[in-house]
């Protein structure tokens, strides 16, 4: 386009004529940056919902194998402490699985304080 057949034209139209293009072409473009903003946000809210079940299946599974080496570590280290456990408890199974709610318990604990001192 040539510049002189261009700066006539700009100056056949009024400021009012101009102002309303500027201005739709701003609004434009931040309404086209806002919805890509959303539309990542949507992808990190759903990446992020992603991250935690998979975090809670695996400490489902992780849980009872540290709580069974917990549970045979103490059998063989402090017998006598873990009878008394047992009995505190009612019961060797009963005793088991609160070691294993806090085996799913620290795991989920270590996920924070990691999640933390990585932000």
């Amino acid at each position: 386009m040539n510049p002189d057949s261009f700066f006539k034209q700009m100056e056949l139209r009024t400021e009012r004529e101009l102002y309303r293009k500027s201005f739709r072409a701003v609004a434009d473009s931040q309404d086209s940056l806002f919805k890509k903003f959303e539309n990542n946000k949507r992808e990190r809210v759903k990446q992020g919902f992603a991250r935690e079940v998979k975090w809670f299946f695996l400490s489902l599974l992780l849980a009872p194998v540290l709580a069974f080496i917990f549970y045979y570590l103490f059998a063989n280290i402090i017998p006598n402490q873990l009878i008394d456990l047992a009995i505190y408890f009612d019961g060797i199974e009963t005793l088991f699985f609160v070691i294993l709610g806090f085996c799913f318990f620290s795991i989920y604990l270590t996920r924070l304080i990691l999640w933390a001192l990585k932000k």
